[in-house]
């Protein structure tokens, strides 16, 4: 009986073959997903790069922006049209007519609360809106959000 249970003490412990097949499956699953992720994260990075030949750069200027902001007919991006002279855009240095306008900042309301029968918004968090893809009413409003004490954050991509 000793040497028995001393074979038994050394072997390997294995485990049932459905058992087996169940661990491997989830550690399948936790790969394919780590892959998955990874992949979007890499497609997320390329979109975010700048072409080759441009640079992007971040601006924190007051309201009124002293900027005219158009959308090209094709691709819908939205770029500086115009510059007000000696308004806030101006005063930077840094945008020129022609940028490319990436992501902008605007402000949100996380919840509300009733307080007899009139709404009050509460949680206000400011986000960073990214705007291709997106309506050019939508970043205008995006853009109004910020109120005329914060600065509002701009995003643009110059080109050469």
């Amino acid at each position: 009986m000793a040497t028995a249970a001393a074979s038994l003490a050394l072997a390997p412990a294995v485990a049932p073959a459905s058992r087996r097949r169940r661990l491997h499956a989830s550690r399948c699953r936790r790969a394919a997903f780590a892959i998955r992720a990874s992949a979007e994260e890499d497609a997320e990075e390329a979109v975010d790069r700048p072409p080759p030949g441009c640079s992007r750069y971040t601006v924190k200027i007051r309201k009124p922006l002293g900027l005219v902001l158009e959308e090209k007919s094709v691709g819908g991006e939205i770029y500086v049209a115009e510059i007000v002279e000696d308004g806030n855009a101006a005063k930077t240095g840094l945008i020129n007519v022609g940028d490319v306008l990436i992501a902008t900042s605007a402000l949100v309301f996380n919840s509300t609360s009733d307080y007899g029968g009139v709404t009050v918004r509460k949680g206000e968090e400011t986000v960073r809106l990214a705007c291709r893809g997106e309506k050019f009413d939508t970043v205008m409003t995006a853009i109004a959000t910020n109120p005329s004490q914060r600065l509002v954050t701009l995003e643009f991509q110059k080109c050469i």
